[in-house]
């Protein structure tokens, strides 16, 4: 175990990150380097988030790929790349929570344990944007701060949608104005890139 990681759960966050990192990057390898950061900052970071959260109020908490999704999500970006279309498909795992108590399922921490990906992203989005909007950056390090900021707010926006299994989903059933506010936030902040 390294750092509180099983082996399996840092492969599965390794080749989820390897083909959302792809996907977005439209598999062009100029691309890549700024892409990654972008997908560590949004994708790895709101796992751990959920993760550390559910751990937070004891519940066993651990990332898992969804072979099916990953194989969407690669689908997908290759008719991406051929057609010229622009659909993401990035919903390529999920921390899995368990409790001790089979079928028991308290609403407001799962919302809580939901909501901390999407808010992280945010937070991270917000960050990257900001010195994006107000920095004076050229090259590298605008093309890094521009896919951070775009990644980390689509992945937001994404994941409150409130269609099951998204985090949105359970964010609604837990909180309706938590969700809004989220929701309305990630949106607003998406649309300004």
């Amino acid at each position: 175990m390294v750092l509180g990681f099983r082996k399996q759960e840092l492969e599965d966050l390794a080749i989820s990150f390897i083909v959302l990192t792809l996907v977005f990057s439209r598999f062009e390898l100029r691309l890549i380097p700024y892409v990654a950061l972008g997908i560590f900052t949004a994708f790895v970071f709101h796992e751990l988030a959920h993760r550390q959260v559910a751990r937070k109020y004891g519940y066993y908490a651990v990332y898992r790929r969804w072979d099916t999704g990953i194989m969407l999500a690669l689908l997908l970006g290759i008719l991406n790349k051929l057609l010229g279309l622009r659909f993401i498909f990035a919903a390529v795992g999920a921390v899995q929570v368990y409790s001790l108590y089979a079928g028991w399922e308290d609403r407001e921490i799962y919302g809580k344990i939901s909501l901390a990906g999407p808010v992280t992203n945010i937070l991270v989005g917000v960050f990257a944007l900001v010195l994006l909007l107000f920095g004076k950056f050229s090259g590298i390090l605008w093309a890094s701060l521009y896919y951070t900021a775009f990644i980390n707010l689509w992945l937001a926006f994404f994941n409150l949608l409130p269609i099951p299994p998204l985090d949105g989903y359970k964010v609604l059933r837990w909180n309706p104005g938590y969700w809004g506010v989220a929701i309305g936030i990630a949106f607003l902040l998406q649309s300004l890139l």
